[in-house]
């Protein structure tokens, strides 16, 4: 019976020890979310929740916000945010925990100003943004650099009611080694009990009578002593039998400390550090959202020859050039749209790392026939525009420049770290278009290429075909501002509009000079005896090597458009 009982004991106390590993195991559960909720008390138009708050918690973080309205919330990287706001009061959202009552307190600070209010409802510079009625919830993106924006309709006031979910990694909750002792022992019990059944079982079979039951022997019976001493002395074994069994009972409560330590996760908050490098001002979704806007707006227009709604999505030499364009097809008996503006496949995603405006993005899109499209940001409140646009030239090998994931810097127009300074980019060209190889900028630039071969083979023809006229070609750099993006090898893509002007006088009085074509239709005749100026605006994309390169400066894309046929005043 010995066995059976240490067995059942053994069994008994692995039972007990498991059930405290399991109930701490229980109340040590990691969390499976931390939520944070507040109601405003100032009233605020826009409320902002920084990075350093949305990142103090590892996993996902979802942002939501309750009005009587409309809801808005973005989600973007901070300084655009705050860039967007400008001037205007806002709300700060802050973050404190409390240790005594474990939870995370949300607080708020005001940031006073008077800037002008305005819808941050469809702004290209949210990485996302949810507009919903009463209630609105946001996913920020991973990362250290987004925010969250909320708002109403950018004048009403903003949703007071606003929460923020972490949605933590789901991890085991650690097992105590109570648990594990506990385990063992059980299978230790479980093992002394079968011991015992076969023990049992082996002194039934010797002891087992074939022959029949055995007479009882009679014994004497003993005669009753009461003992006037008391109980006697306890013997040695069996105190220390008493002594293992209370150690055996109080191993539960000794293993019960055996537990592991756990620490609440509100406790100790661990938000990201800031960016400490400037990061790309677009994502490929953004990219893709962008570029379908800004197709959509211009496909519309080309239909339409639209000369004012195109100027939502298109500015600078791109608006002068479409609008040229349109021009010339409203005068024309059979009018030909202009070529799309493609937003997919992109070929090439170069966007500007910077935290300023105004912003630059480069992007190729195309199949067989390659287009640079150069989008640009004025102002945090603005949209993209197309800012330019050329067809990359056959042949060109195009520099290396830096992942979209990083973004390209932006190289001022003075800088002193290119092979030349951009602004004598159109003087050699001008230069190499009517000098051909004898121009000295060819040891700088190199002419050969499509463009200035086709440029400069019009020239030369006007001059053979109107030998009865005095011709001059003119080549300036427009006042619309140099784009600069650097490459990968120390220098830089260069894009600027050049305005190439032909003028036409016929040498002698009475002489007159013809032209055809679309010069012909803008012109509104096909002659002039007093002469003929022409405007064509040339979009051109180049690579500047860094100074102190072998290279010289290549000429990559380039797209050219008449602007104004005009006649000149009488002699």
């Amino acid at each position: 019976m010995v066995r059976f009982w240490l067995a059942l004991t053994t069994f008994v106390v692995g039972l007990v020890l498991s059930a405290v590993g399991l109930v701490n195991q229980l109340e040590n559960r990691p969390l499976d979310i931390i939520l944070a909720q507040t109601e405003l008390e100032t009233p605020t138009t826009y409320v902002v929740i920084p990075n350093k708050i949305l990142t103090s918690y590892p996993g996902k973080v979802s942002v939501t916000a309750n009005n009587d309205g409309p809801v808005f919330l973005a989600a973007g990287r901070e300084s655009d945010i705050i860039g967007w706001i400008g001037d205007s009061q806002y709300v700060e959202v802050r973050m404190s925990v409390n240790s005594a009552q474990e939870e995370v307190i949300l607080g708020e600070v005001e940031r006073g100003g008077g800037g002008e209010l305005a819808d941050p409802n469809g702004s290209d510079l949210w990485r996302l943004q949810v507009a919903e009625k009463f209630q609105g919830k946001i996913s920020v993106p991973d990362g250290n650099e987004s925010a969250v924006l909320i708002a109403a309709s950018g004048i009403d006031l903003a949703p007071r009611k606003i929460s923020i979910t972490w949605d933590l990694p789901n991890e085991a909750a650690p097992v105590a080694p109570i648990t594990l002792v506990g385990l063992a022992l059980m299978a230790l019990g479980a093992a002394l009990s079968l011991w015992a059944f076969l023990v049992l079982f082996r002194k039934s079979r010797i002891t087992r009578n074939w022959k029949g039951p055995r007479p009882k022997r009679r014994r004497p019976k003993a005669s009753k002593v009461v003992s006037q001493a008391g109980s006697g002395p306890v013997s040695p074994r069996r105190a220390a039998r008493g002594l293992k069994f209370a150690a055996l009972l109080a191993a539960p409560l000794l293993l019960s400390s055996c537990t592991p330590e756990y620490e609440n996760p509100i406790l100790s908050p661990s938000p990201l550090p800031a960016q400490d490098i400037l990061t790309p001002v677009m994502t490929t979704d953004q990219l893709g959202r962008i570029l379908s806007e800004i197709t959509s707006v211009v496909d519309k227009a080309d239909a339409e020859f639209d000369r004012e709604s195109i100027e939502t999505r298109v500015s600078g030499p791109a608006l002068a050039a479409r609008r040229a364009e349109y021009n010339i097809a409203r005068r024309q008996e059979e009018p030909v749209p202009p070529a799309p503006i493609l937003a997919e496949p992109v070929q090439l995603f170069l966007p500007s790392a910077t935290d300023t405006w105004p912003r630059t993005v480069m992007v190729v899109t195309g199949n067989e026939s390659l287009r640079m499209l150069v989008l640009r940001q004025e102002t945090a409140r603005d949209q993209y525009r197309l800012y330019q646009y050329m067809d990359l030239l056959p042949g060109v090998q195009f520099p290396e420049v830096a992942a979209e994931s990083v973004g390209a810097n932006l190289v001022k127009p003075d800088s002193k770290f290119l092979l030349l300074p951009p602004e004598d980019l159109a003087t050699a060209v001008g230069s190499l278009l009517n000098e051909g190889p004898n121009s000295s900028w060819s040891i700088l630039v190199d002419g050969e290429n499509q463009y200035i071969s086709d440029v400069a083979s019009v020239q030369q023809g006007l001059s053979q075909t109107l030998s009865n006229a005095n011709l001059t070609f003119d080549h300036k750099l427009s006042n619309d501002e140099l784009v600069l993006m650097a490459t990968a090898d120390g220098g830089a893509l260069v894009a600027l509009y050049m305005i190439d002007t032909y003028t036409i006088i016929p040498k002698e009085p009475g002489d007159a000079v013809a032209i055809e074509g679309e010069e012909a239709i803008l012109l509104g005749t096909g002659g002039s005896a007093t002469g003929i100026e022409t405007r064509y605006g040339a979009m051109l994309l180049f690579h500047i090597p860094a100074a102190g390169s072998e290279a010289r400066v290549t000429l990559l894309g380039a797209t050219q458009q008449l602007l104004t046929s005009v006649s000149l005043g009488a002699r």
